[in-house]
């Protein structure tokens, strides 16, 4: 092989290899557009070199000219992606030159593919000779004027690179415009070569080529090693948040952490031993409630006044210990923004000086060490800001519902609607019997949201009594009640910035529900007890398995509040209409309990299966867990055995929740007392504790009293028997 075709086979493998390594790049990190546009042009080049290499070996003319418009689809192909990699890579180039070489290079293409722009008449191949004797073929004839346009496409690539790096030069981005600079200066003397050999004027090859192979190989080191660095950045971060948690607990002055409404939320093990207070102890508590009385006043007004903007760096203030005595604490505040600027909280970091308080020369020395240390805690804590900032930028991942399980129509159905309505704020009602996970689908819409790094608070409806409904949701002021003897935020509160999600909504006593309505449309909450409006910015998601259009009816249920809450409704199917699911749902729930229980189960016969999909699952996938637990506990030699019979092994409904055909369909009611007499029977009259009616149905022991009530059971009953199967 010549050398000629060495240097293109050489350059084609090589462009060929960068392609591939940037498109594997494409699929490990989150924004992929940079990789995809710059493997794009590597494949580029490297079709290029091989029409190049197959034009200057040709027999004859025509073969030469067959070749020509695919080594200028190559050319454009890699020019056009290269600018809009550039625009990409440095935010630093002219739209309307961007896409006028874009433009320009299409045309070309489509002009040398439908005429043929190079030569405009008879052709002939001549053979030439290259300094070190090697001969290759070209082609000439006369010069077809279209050529301009190609022409001015190269030209235009010529630009846009000039353009990036004046660009980047001026914002003082040395290194960009370095790898820009020098790719200019590349391509320049390629593009002085191309255009007199084009016109005929000399006769060597066209050095488009290796140009374009010098510039992929600059601009993919760049690239690279930008991925290598952010790469390092990542451990620099966990590293610098070690050394911060190590500071925060060597170092002997009081550091506490204030949110921008003056709750005290972190604070350092020196507070804990100095003020004598615990985690538990200030909980919910302002910081201002932790100075003497005569000054809390004072304090409030002033943390008022930083957060909008005017802090006191420095204070005096005589700080109420737990056991009631008195310490001088002189505080030093910074206030805390995030990476828009925003006014987030202030850290305070306070030395005590009571004991130096007659020393006022070891007062000067104290105040510097304190300058000092808050100096290297900002430097510590803007970097730690900075550096998360740009690794959620740069490398963030996207997660998976990893515990919602199954292959269903049905439930992928319900994976899309988590998809569709989880980036917005869309209020989501979520419908479907009890144990089919709506739980679950709420937390899936939560952790694929904007909000996924903010609380999510799950409130059981059902489970709340009505005299304490709207202190839990709402929260309650110092001695609104009986009983409150200190202030208390609310569940909403608590969610703020956030995720609340209203289970069993349908249960709401109906007085509550304007408040909630109020909630929803003006995001803001009133305590218990207090006048003062709070606004919260919370997501609701709610779930039932009510039929809530016949509650509106029956008058339990506003209908201002159903359109409300229902502006995205999610349906989630049955276990019983969705079968296909249950194998792995009975893999999923086999492998916990055997790990949890330390149980060796390593097969589960297909008759097992089949048992579990001809049952009809009252209780959904609750009922399905409860029963592989008992039968993980049963089982021994390996082999997953059922604990007991299934009211319809044969897959005929033949139990008290399934009646026989000839008996005529049930009311969902009548199924849901069958089900339940019958756990009470084998629970003996058992509802509470281990091994209760609550604990095999799943649920909570005062939400199987209320339902035992709503559907006409007694609650006295000490043994119920077990219900007829007629």
């Amino acid at each position: 092989m010549s050398p000629l075709s060495i240097a293109y086979v050489a350059t084609a493998a090589i462009c060929a290899v960068v392609g591939l390594q940037h498109l594997v790049m494409a699929v490990r990190v989150e924004d992929r557009r940079m990789q995809l546009l710059f493997a794009i042009a590597a494949f580029g080049v490297a079709g290029d070199a091989v029409f190049e290499r197959r034009a200057y070996t040709s027999a004859t003319a025509e073969d030469f000219l067959a070749a020509m418009p695919w080594s200028a689809l190559c050319i454009a192909t890699t020019i056009a992606a290269l600018s809009w990699y550039i625009a990409v890579r440095a935010g630093a180039v002219g739209r309307v030159l961007l896409w006028t070489v874009s433009c320009l290079a299409v045309v070309a293409v489509v002009l040398d593919f439908a005429v043929g722009i190079s030569y405009s008449g008879p052709v002939a191949l001549r053979t030439s000779v290259l300094p070190w004797g090697e001969p290759f073929v070209q082609v000439v004839g006369a010069a077809n004027p279209l050529r301009v346009v190609g022409d001015l496409a190269l030209i235009g690539f010529l630009l846009v690179l000039l353009d990036s790096s004046v660009r980047m030069a001026r914002r003082g981005e040395a290194r960009q415009a370095r790898v820009l600079g020098g790719s200019l200066a590349v391509y320049a003397l390629g593009l002085l070569a191309i255009i007199p050999t084009d016109l005929g004027w000399i006769t060597l090859p066209g050095p488009h080529t290796f140009a374009f192979l010098l510039i992929v190989a600059a601009m993919s080191w760049d690239l690279t090693d930008d991925l290598i660095r952010a790469s390092q950045l990542s451990c620099e971060v966990m590293a610098g948040e070690r050394r911060w948690r190590q500071l925060l607990g060597s170092i002997q002055l009081l550091v506490m952490e204030i949110d921008r409404e003056g709750r005290i939320i972190e604070f350092n093990p020196h507070f804990n031993r100095v003020m004598g207070y615990g985690s538990d102890d200030v909980h919910n508590c302002f910081y201002w409630e932790l100075v003497a009385p005569e000054q809390r006043e004072e304090r409030r007004d002033a943390f008022a006044a930083a957060m909008a903007g005017n802090p006191t760096h420095q204070v005096e203030v005589r700080a109420q210990a737990k056991d009631g005595s008195l310490k001088r604490v002189v505080w030093r505040n910074v206030l805390l923004r995030d990476a828009g600027g925003v006014i987030e909280g202030m850290l305070s970091i306070g030395a005590d000086v009571t004991d130096q308080r007659e020393a006022e020369g070891e007062r000067d020395r104290l105040l510097a060490k304190l300058e000092e240390t808050v100096r290297e805690l900002e430097s510590v804590k803007t970097r730690l800001e900075e550096e998360n900032v740009y690794l959620k930028e740069e490398i963030g991942s996207l997660t998976e519902h990893s515990e919602i399980l199954g292959s269903s129509d049905a439930l992928l159905y319900v994976l899309h609607k988590i998809r569709q309505v989880a980036p917005t704020d869309a209020t989501v009602l979520i419908q479907g019997e009890t144990g089919v996970g709506k739980e679950l689908v709420a937390n899936a819409i939560h952790d694929a949201s904007d909000r996924a790094s903010g609380p999510f608070v799950v409130v059981n409806c059902a489970a709340l009594p009505p005299s304490l409904i709207e202190s839990e949701l709402f929260g309650h002021e110092k001695g609104a009640f009986t009983g409150a003897d200190r202030q208390r935020r609310g569940r909403f509160e608590l969610a703020h910035r956030g995720t609340i999600f209203l289970d069993e909504v349908g249960e709401l006593p109906l007085e509550m529900q304007p408040n909630l309505l109020r909630v929803l449309q003006e995001g803001e909450i009133e305590r218990v007890g207090g006048s003062r409006t709070i606004p919260v910015d919370v997501r609701v998601i709610a779930a039932t398995n009510r039929d809530l259009k016949a509650d509106i009816e029956a008058g339990r249920f506003r209908e201002d509040l159903f359109y409300r809450i229902s502006v995205y409704p999610i349906t989630v199917a049955p276990l019983r209409d969705r079968r296909e699911d249950i194998p792995s749902l009975v893999q999923h729930f086999t492998r916990r309990f055997a790990r949890r229980r330390g149980r060796d189960i390593s097969e589960i016969p297909v008759e097992v299966i089949r048992r579990l999909e001809s049952y009809q699952w009252p209780g959904n996938v609750r009922e399905l867990q409860n029963v592989i637990e008992r039968a993980v506990l049963t089982s021994t030699g390996g082999v997953l055995k059922l604990a007991e019979p299934l009211l319809n092994d044969s897959g005929k409904p033949t139990s008290p929740e399934t009646p026989e055909m000839g008996e005529g369909l049930m009311t969902l009611a009548d199924l849901e007392r069958r089900h339940i007499e019958r756990v009470l029977a084998s629970t003996r009259g058992k509802i509470s504790g281990s091994g209760g009616a609550a604990e095999v149905l799943g649920l909570h022991a005062n939400t199987l009293r209320y339902r035992m009530k709503k559907v006409g059971i007694s609650t006295g009953r000490r043994n119920p028997k077990a219900p007829s199967d007629r």
